[in-house]
């Protein structure tokens, strides 16, 4: 018989519980490393992409800037506006937002890019959306070994780990979208933590990759790829020049 298949773990009560509002790894701890270093002013136009239930969009807009929060699911739209009264939201989907050119000063797409079936379509919105000189901060999982990482024929994929990359392919998206390096940091402590509480709340390690996206009834495990968590930022060009 085969098993129904598990809803990903981004929509499940298992995170609720393991993660907070935020739903990721951290909560909003690398979100306020990242605005620390890019030093916005008060004003600044930023963009959480994929905001969910809006934790990061009303921390940000906590802070004086001038944030708005995107996500393609109207169930977490209605949620957010429950929750940040407020708060400026929209729905759209990640790789064409309804923005216009070269008007943000900075786009936060916080445990994102894995779950987004086309990731070079988003960071190319993101560079078209950002100002020359403007922020992109990214933070998601990443694969250490991705060479020992499970084949697609290995599991059914939905969840971040199934989108995850390696940190070399990661690099070339964002330099492919015309987009220059400005900090790689490695944060698998915060993962290993979130992982910990994941496994409390699944009841089993098994569960956790099931919950994950991966190895639901294949035997898939991503274990060997050494699963971690990154934060980069990233500038569109002060000159305005790059690939578009």
């Amino acid at each position: 018989m085969i098993p129904a298949p598990l809803p990903a773990l981004h929509e499940t009560p298992e995170l609720r519980q393991a993660a907070g509002e935020t739903l990721r790894p951290g909560g909003l701890e690398l979100t306020r490393r990242a605005l620390a270093i890019c030093g916005l002013t008060p004003g600044a136009r930023v963009l959480d992409l994929g905001c969910g239930l809006g934790a990061s969009a009303a921390f940000l807009a906590g802070q004086g800037l001038a944030a708005l929060g995107l996500d393609h699911s109207a169930a977490k739209l209605t949620e957010a506006r429950s929750l940040h009264p407020g708060l400026a939201l929209v729905r759209a989907e990640a790789q064409d937002p309804p923005l216009a050119p070269v008007s943000l000063d900075a786009v936060f797409c916080e445990c994102v890019l894995s779950l987004c079936p086309r990731p070079e379509a988003v960071l190319a919105a993101c560079r078209r959306m950002l100002r020359p000189g403007g922020w992109l901060v990214l933070s998601d999982i990443y694969l250490r070994r991705p060479d020992l990482a499970p084949g697609p024929a290995d599991g059914p994929g939905g969840g971040c780990l199934a989108g995850a990359k390696g940190r070399g392919e990661v690099l070339e998206l964002v330099a492919g979208a015309g987009l220059e390096l400005a900090l790689w940091e490695d944060h698998s402590h915060l993962l290993n933590q979130l992982a910990a509480r994941l496994v409390f709340a699944c009841g089993s390690l098994a569960g956790l990759w099931a919950w994950l996206g991966l190895g639901q009834g294949c035997g898939a495990d991503p274990r060997p790829a050494k699963p971690g968590y990154y934060l980069l930022l990233a500038r569109h060009p002060e000159d305005g020049h790059g690939r578009a």
